[in-house]
């Protein structure tokens, strides 16, 4: 009991010689999706969110924060909420259900395949200290795979960075909500034209012009294209 009492007396006096237990925090990445409103109606497609992988230095629900291109470091008190994989792939989710291109978007595998998959790598998710300057960076990878054909339709990279306005973790974090959402909005605009171009070429097609009666008003033939934009070199993302 004496050794009990002792014992408990040197933790009452290394507290009061170093201060209060530091308290662990811990973070997120979110914003509210605010697609461009549309008229059309949802594509009759499924797709699927999957995890998506994270290079093995991120791996870890500590925050990352570099000084140099060769050496990272962790935060023992900054930490994710939960591990990065799942905070990418659970936005990018919210981010597709508000859009409302797919008539279903899953998170899970049911028993049906989704008609389409979409997943990716995070190549970095992480504060880099430059001098006098503190930014968020973030780089990803994602895919967009038939799930019928199993071919991959469109694949596209990012690496986008953003300077922060104060030196503390919460404003990087902040800046990398930022830099998600930004991605978010170019990767769906990209698949909405891809899936568009699916949906055009699966409809009936019209008969040839001998079989067609000739209507009041000719009809011009429009060519469908699908533009994807070309990824913009890495830089700083004002």
């Amino acid at each position: 009991m004496i050794k009990w009492l002792f014992a408990g007396a040197i933790i009452v006096v290394l507290l009061g010689c170093f201060g209060r237990i530091m308290e662990s925090s811990y973070y997120q990445l979110d914003y509210v999706p605010t697609p461009k409103e549309s008229l059309k109606a949802a594509y009759p497609y499924t797709i699927r969110v999957k995890d998506f992988d994270v290079s093995e230095a991120y791996r870890r629900d500590n925050i990352v924060y570099r000084q140099s291109p060769f050496q990272l470091h962790f935060y023992n008190y900054d930490l994710w909420v939960v591990k990065p994989e799942y905070l990418v792939s659970d936005v990018l989710f919210r981010h597709l259900e508000a859009a409302k291109i797919f008539s279903e978007v899953r998170r899970s595998m049911d028993v049906e395949e989704p008609d389409f998959t979409i997943n990716g790598i995070v190549r970095a998710l992480e504060e880099y200290d430059n001098q006098d300057e503190w930014y968020a960076h973030l780089a990803i990878n994602m895919n967009l795979q038939d799930n019928k054909t199993k071919k991959v339709l469109w694949s596209r990279e990012w690496d986008y960075r953003k300077r922060v306005s104060n030196f503390e973790p919460i404003y990087v974090v902040r800046g990398l909500s930022e830099l998600l959402e930004l991605i978010n909005n170019e990767a769906i605009a990209d698949i909405d034209s891809i899936i568009g171009a699916i949906s055009r070429s699966a409809s009936p097609q019209p008969l040839p012009a001998a079989a067609v009666p000739v209507p009041a008003v000719p009809v011009e033939a429009i060519a469908d294209t699908v533009e994807i934009e070309v990824l913009p070199p890495p830089g700083e993302i004002e």
